[in-house]
């Protein structure tokens, strides 16, 4: 690989720092972001930022010292200071119960496959044009608000392990828009993500909003009495539940300590529903691919849960050092996780023909888990909801709250698209490191636990 002259200071400072027996991590993040916001029909917010970080961990016996420094990389002495403030913290630490594995890189990478030069550098006056048009063409008598995050992340690690480097770089954006009715209350929302700014397409976003526009106006709220609904779950709500439901139950670290929903299963046992077969796959272009992880391992493709059962776990460096357990290339990064699509029509109402009342929640609000160790979850509707008939939209349903558990709603699904869709899950308030899931557009679950409903939007 080509490295920069950052890359080549950093690489000069790691091979001194082996020669003298030094056990150190060297991992160089920059970011280029943009965040635009709008509230009330206007923009409220619009900044850029370019921030590098040197992250270093130095591992002495079984104590660690780890060290950031914020600033470009323009001399080998500035490597050089912030290895010996990692050293320095290394000497003091308390130690670990367990020996820390040193990273090592496996095998040297440079993928930029995923970097679009025209998102990186798009003029804010394109996001607010596009905005704009929205509030034209759908109607400026609603209140609109939203957030479009756009940028580029960088990633540069070695270690002293070897003298093989990886790299990344890739773009990524987040588009989010909520239509809210001035009087009547009831909210709309649609989205956009992918690596390309050619993925966002005004017109998709104005044609989504007018085609479920008449379904709110035209008809009155509905609240649905507490009980069980077959419900469907958009892209969105599926890849989110989906999301906690990883974090919880199929992760190393809260396996080992007995936390998680998937404690008491060993490999091979069945935990989710025959039709259910999920996988970390960092070669799925709908998720923000990264083909190695911060620990230096080289990422495959990971079986999590194949036909509903438990293939595998992902465990993190730490975790492994702590428990005795390999590698598997979860130490940071960005996950691919994909749910395998369907056989069922793309169409919603076409696939729901004959299934009587099913409740459509695209997306849900305020998503917790009161309890981990069963794996139970809750989230309210709010947005887009409605109620659907024999396969035809009846009408908007007020706010009403799932609270079940992953495996209630994973175990009945009946229904799963054929079409896969990518969902954005990037946080946007930390370091830039987006995540992205691929998932069908829609599952259709039966016998789902509505605890909950408003009685207005």
């Amino acid at each position: 690989m080509k490295k920069s002259p950052a890359h080549e200071m950093i690489c000069a400072v790691r091979s001194r720092a082996a020669a003298r027996g030094v056990t150190a991590t060297f991992i160089l993040h920059s970011e280029k972001s943009h965040l635009m916001r709008i509230g009330n029909n206007s923009v409220s917010l619009n900044t850029s930022e370019a921030l590098t970080r040197l992250d270093i961990e130095v591992i002495n016996g079984r104590r660690t010292g780890i060290h950031t420094q914020m600033g470009d990389v323009v001399s080998e002495e500035y490597v050089e200071k912030a290895l010996q403030i990692a050293v320095s913290k290394a000497e003091v630490a308390s130690e670990k119960a367990y020996q820390p594995i040193p990273d090592k890189v496996e095998k040297a990478i440079s993928e930029d496959s995923q970097y679009d030069k025209a998102l990186e550098t798009v003029d804010p006056a394109f996001k607010a044009d596009a905005y704009q048009r929205i509030f034209t063409e759908v109607g400026q008598q609603y209140n609109f608000s939203g957030s479009w995050s756009s940028g580029s992340v960088e990633f540069f690690m070695t270690s002293t392990a070897n003298d093989l480097c990886v790299h990344h770089l890739g773009t990524d954006q987040a588009f989010n828009i909520v239509l809210k009715h001035p009087e009547k209350k009831w909210e709309l929302r649609q989205g956009a993500t992918g690596w390309r700014l050619s993925d966002f397409r005004v017109e998709d976003i104005i044609k989504s909003f007018k085609e479920l526009l008449p379904v709110y106006e035209n008809h009155a709220g509905t609240q649905i009495e507490p009980g069980e609904y077959t419900v469907a779950l958009g892209s969105d709500a599926v890849a989110e539940v989906l999301e906690m439901a990883c974090w919880t139950g199929f992760f190393g670290r809260s396996y080992e300590e007995k936390q998680g929903w998937t404690a008491k299963y060993v490999k091979g046992d069945k935990v989710l529903g025959d039709n259910v077969t999920i996988v970390d796959e960092p070669a799925n272009d709908l998720t923000y691919r990264f083909g190695f992880d911060f620990s230096g391992k080289t990422r495959q493709t990971w079986p999590i849960v194949e036909k509903g059962k438990l293939q595998n776990l992902m465990y993190d460096s730490s975790t492994c050092a702590k428990y005795g357990r390999p590698l598997t290339g979860h130490t940071g990064g960005s996950l691919s996780i994909t749910m395998q699509t369907g056989k069922d029509s793309h169409d919603l109402l076409e696939a729901v023909k004959g299934m009587g009342k099913v409740l459509y929640i695209p997306a849900l609000h305020y998503l917790n888990i009161p309890n981990a160790s069963k794996g139970i979850f809750t989230g309210s509707s709010r947005f887009n909801a409605v109620l659907i008939e024999n396969g035809k939209v009846v009408g908007p349903i007020f706010s009403s709250r799932i609270t079940d558990t992953f495996q209630s709603v994973f175990n009945k699904i009946v229904k799963i698209s054929k079409e896969a869709e990518s969902v954005n899950l990037s946080n946007t308030y930390g370091r830039r490191s987006p995540v992205a899931f691929a998932v069908p557009s829609y599952i259709v679950s039966e016998k789902v636990k509505i605890t909950d409903c408003a009685e207005s939007f």
